[in-house]
């Protein structure tokens, strides 16, 4: 099991090393060297770094094989 942690841990930390060599190569295009350019990889990044500070620690629980009460009224 601590393998699989570890394996997690270094996918998401290859993720970020990915986003972040993709902002520079955006940053580096012509088209980006203008005020529209710069604000949409703001907002880009933004979006990106709110998507790692709020949902980053997230986890699902597993779906269980029967489902509640409270489900079944649900259906």
């Amino acid at each position: 099991m601590p393998g699989v942690i570890r394996l997690i841990s270094c996918w998401r930390a290859v993720l970020a090393l990915l986003l972040l060599a993709s902002m520079l190569w955006l940053a580096s295009d012509q088209h980006s060297r203008n005020p529209a350019g710069v604000l949409g990889l703001f907002g880009f990044g933004l979006f990106i770094s709110l998507g790692f500070i709020l949902f980053g620690q997230q986890r699902f629980e597993p779906s269980t094989a029967n489902p509640s009460a409270e489900d079944q009224h649900l259906a």
